[in-house]
This record gives structure tokens, C-alpha cells and sequence, in this order.
């Protein structure tokens, strides 16, 4: 697909990248989605965007994915409750895929990137949180960890490689459109529903 201001979104089947691949068609913006498991397709049913397969602990996998490409909306990252070896399961996954995703960046001629970081990533410890009170200090969680530091990292290496970078730091994240697996936040809510998880709701 050659056209102009394309725009991959990787974690395109994901909650936050699929709806972003959705308004970004809705705009009338040439998409490219990539996703790990290229099998399954269910959400770009009747999407006009091209789906490729890329992983973002596979460097050439991005390049591949990122030629002819204007925006790099780098959204794809690991994300575990209940994961055995966190560090290497969610950190190291995470700070490796950022580290690919801007040198893959670089390396197709990407001048800009739109980089999904966490509001994980900032000191929540005065609210209301905001930018300026800096970064996460808390080390106890490896998602937060890998989120603060792979901010920092993202932007080091993009200024490396004269990248224009801009971070954005999402919070829980529910509506509008779902796929299954559903995301932590979503699938919170169906366990609820369906009485699995015990809710008091008489609270004033």
C-alpha cells in the first residue's frame, strides 16, 4: 500500500489501538495495522486499512511494517496481571520493544512518532497528577517500571535520531469498541456483571 501520510498502528487489535485505527480511518488517514497474530481478524472486519504482522521484540518485523510510513503511532506493548516472571515478561519486553520500535523508526525514515506511554509513568504521589511533577519514583511494579523508563528512553533515542516524539499517557481506558481478549479494564467489568468478582455498592 503506497500512499501518502500513511500511518501504522501497531497493537492495532488491542483496545486502544483498534479504536485509534478507527477514528484515524474515520478522518479519512491511509491506515497500516499491525499485529502479532495476523490470524485473527476480527477487528478490521469491514475496515478499509491494510493489516500486516509485526512485533516489536522483532526489529525487521517493524522496519518491514514502517516502509513508506509519514506517522508511527507506536502503540503496541505487554501488559500482564499475572505474570510469572514480570521482569522478564512485561520490562524487559517492554524497554527492548521501545528501544526496536524507534531504531526501526529510524532505520525506514520515520520523521514522527506518536509514543503510548502510561500515566504508570508519572508521580501520582500529589494529586491531581500532571507532567510536572515528574516521574514515577515508585519501583514495586514492573508494567510501571517498564512505562517510566521506556518514556525515557523513547525520547533519548528519537532526539538520537532527530525523531519528532510525543508521548501520550493513558489511564484505564473503557468504550467504545471491544474485542475479545478484553483489556484489564473492560474485562474487570464483565467479571462484575457476570458475579464473579464481589462488589459492594452500598457505599456512601
Amino acid at each position: 500500500m503506497a500512499h501518502k501520510n500513511l500511518a501504522l498502528v501497531t497493537g492495532a487489535n488491542g483496545h486502544l489501538g483498534n479504536n485509534l485505527l478507527r477514528l484515524l480511518i474515520s478522518k479519512g488517514v491511509p491506515v497500516r495495522a499491525s499485529v502479532r497474530n495476523i490470524k485473527n481478524k476480527e477487528p478490521f472486519s469491514g475496515l478499509d486499512c491494510e493489516v500486516v504482522q509485526a512485533d516489536i521484540t522483532d526489529k525487521q518485523s517493524l522496519i518491514n511494517a514502517l516502509q513508506g510510513v509519514e506517522t508511527f503511532y507506536a502503540v503496541g506493548a505487554a501488559f500482564k496481571l499475572w505474570a510469572k516472571d514480570p521482569k522478564k515478561e512485561i520490562y524487559d519486553v517492554n524497554l527492548d520493544g521501545t528501544k526496536n520500535t524507534i531504531e526501526a523508526a529510524a532505520e525506514a525514515g520515520v520523521k514522527r512518532i506518536v509514543y503510548v506511554s502510561s500515566i504508570a509513568a508519572l508521580n501520582y504521589s500529589k494529586l491531581p497528577t500532571k507532567e510536572s511533577n515528574g516521574y514515577n519514583p515508585d519501583r514495586r511494579d514492573m508494567y510501571y517500571n517498564s512505562k517510566n523508563d521506556g518514556e525515557k528512553l523513547a525520547f533519548e533515542l528519537a532526539k538520537k535520531h532527530n525523531i519528532e516524539l510525543v508521548a501520550v499517557l493513558p489511564s484505564a481506558m473503557i468504550g467504545s469498541e471491544a474485542f475479545a481478549p478484553l483489556n484489564v479494564s473492560y474485562n474487570i467489568i464483565n467479571l462484575v456483571l457476570k458475579k464473579e468478582i464481589p462488589v459492594e455498592t452500598n457505599i456512601t
